[in-house]
């Protein structure tokens, strides 16, 4: 049982006025959980604000809305039918509560709306909570784990994981 009780937030498509908002929660989840993404604090935290405003506006990225403040936030890419979930991230506070859960409805419904019929992501093998989130949702293992090489120079064990819609 969760130690808060689950919280309503609003979730909404990010635009460039969100910017401000966005660059903090995104450079907040890259130097706190380095990996679990495929970008690095550094390559982020010098762009200007526009690089910001500009991938808002050209990406379908959700936020969780709480009080006016950005929660968590979650990308969908999509091509030929496929879409990728990306850049997913809650604050620490607020996990536990729904936030997750109320993102990746919002981003099943809007990739059913661009024809997307099976979506995919990739986590890391030893984000235990998220793989749990995601199975837990509906994702199954596609396929045995593969290897990046992480920033720091180690080799990170990535697990597929997809979802027909």
């Amino acid at each position: 049982m969760s130690l808060w009780p689950r919280q309503r937030v609003r979730i909404r498509r990010l635009r460039a006025e969100d910017a401000t908002q966005w660059r903090d929660l995104r450079l907040e989840a890259l130097a706190n959980h380095p990996e679990a993404f495929g970008s690095t604090h550094d390559d982020w935290a010098s762009r200007p604000l526009s690089d910001f405003a500009d991938r808002l506006e050209h990406a379908c990225i959700l936020g969780a809305i709480k009080a006016e403040s950005l929660v968590g936030c979650m990308a969908l890419d999509s091509a030929r039918g496929r879409g990728e979930i990306t850049a997913v991230y809650v604050r620490q506070d607020w996990r536990g509560r729904g936030v997750a859960r109320a993102l990746l409805k919002a981003q099943k419904r809007l990739a059913q709306q661009q024809g997307v019929s099976k979506l995919y992501l990739t986590v890391a093998d030893s984000n235990r909570p998220a793989i749990r989130f995601y199975e837990r949702a509906g994702f199954l293992r596609s396929e045995g784990p593969s290897r990046a090489l992480a920033r720091d120079g180690q080799l990170l064990d990535l697990i597929t994981m997809t979802m027909e819609l």
